[in-house]
């Protein structure tokens, strides 16, 4: 059975530490956070050994997921692979591109798997449109939210629009171009909300617009092709495709009508808990039942493009950079 323990007993921290519960292919044996608090009440209420200083774990664990604020990230996860563990980083692994190699260098050095938590990869919506797009002209997506607090500090393109830079890279599968990128602040010293196009070397476009000042929750995808529309939902794991119908169009002394039918589907998504999922994935990666499901440049690109964002919105520019 594989030992695992957690770092960071926040928020996400604790979807984990729920998850980690009901696995039974391996063993949590460790709970780590700097609130010794949290952790005496979250090893009182789990029967897991709770610890202030991560290293202490390390004689008893094969892996760790780390769910730590992400300014911790590159120093916690470059200790735990130096002491041959392997790793589970909640996205962003860092926050700085060259940090981010020398992490994936160290694992491939020592045969460790490095998993980057991009849940919305195992979204069941988002792996069946992996399977059924072949030529995605133009994507855009809408992921809004309302203000938290607790993530001020916290850029909006790292934090949630991550998600959907990650996915359409995967689904367009060509070199970026350029981006441009427009945002504004609000309630914090950062963009609040954001909108930013993609361009690829296939002519290809995404347009992304994301927020964190909304009073409702939405997340949803729209792919179109030559022939098909697809919207997925993030939230319910949807996927609804429309394709062209009959057009008809009559012409009179009068009048001229025009009737442009489409047809409707109802894609079957097999839906199941997406961080479940992602932990099960990284579990059989360590115990060598799997492999990756995406390559290390792939995860590299992703944080790139994410950062080169984030730039432009810090800066204020409405403009375009090239990768």
């Amino acid at each position: 059975m594989l030992n695992v323990g957690l770092i960071g007993l926040g928020k996400m921290g604790k979807y984990h530490l729920n998850l980690y519960s009901d696995i039974r292919e391996v063993k949590l044996v460790g709970i780590c956070d700097a609130n010794p608090e949290v952790v005496n009440e979250l090893s009182a209420k789990t029967g897991v050994q709770g610890y202030t200083n991560y290293k202490e774990m390390f004689p008893y664990v094969d892996a760790i997921t780390i769910a730590a604020p992400t300014r911790f990230h590159y120093e916690i996860a470059r200790e735990c692979l130096l002491a041959g563990k392997h790793l589970l980083v909640e996205k962003p692994i860092t926050t700085n591109y060259d940090q981010a190699r020398e992490l994936f260098d160290i694992a491939i050095s020592k045969h460790l798997v490095l998993h980057i938590g991009h849940v919305e990869r195992f979204n069941g919506a988002v792996q069946e449109i992996r399977k059924i797009t072949e030529n995605p002209r133009y994507v855009e997506s809408k992921r809004v939210a309302q203000f938290n607090p607790n993530f001020k500090a916290d850029s909006i393109v790292l934090d949630l629009m991550i998600h959907d830079i990650d996915i359409v890279l995967n689904l367009i599968g060509s070199p970026v171009k350029a981006i441009q990128a427009m945002g504004s602040k609000v309630h914090t010293e950062l963009a609040d909300f954001a909108t930013v196009n993609i361009a690829f070397e296939n002519n290809a476009i995404a347009n992304l617009h994301v927020s964190r000042m909304s009073q409702i929750k939405e997340r949803f995808m729209t792919v179109y092709e030559d022939n098909a529309l697809y919207k997925l939902d993030f939230t319910t794991q949807d996927i609804n495709i429309y394709r062209q119908g009959q057009t008809q169009q009559t012409i009179s002394d009068k009048e001229l009508r025009y009737k442009n039918e489409f047809i409707q589907e109802r894609l079957f998504v097999y839906k199941e808990n997406p961080l479940k999922s992602e932990i099960m994935h990284f579990i059989n990666c360590v115990t060598g039942k799997t492999k990756r499901t995406v390559t290390v440049e792939h995860d590299l690109l992703s944080l790139n493009v994410a950062l080169k964002t984030d730039e432009l919105l810090r800066k204020g520019i409405y403009g375009q950079v090239e990768l």
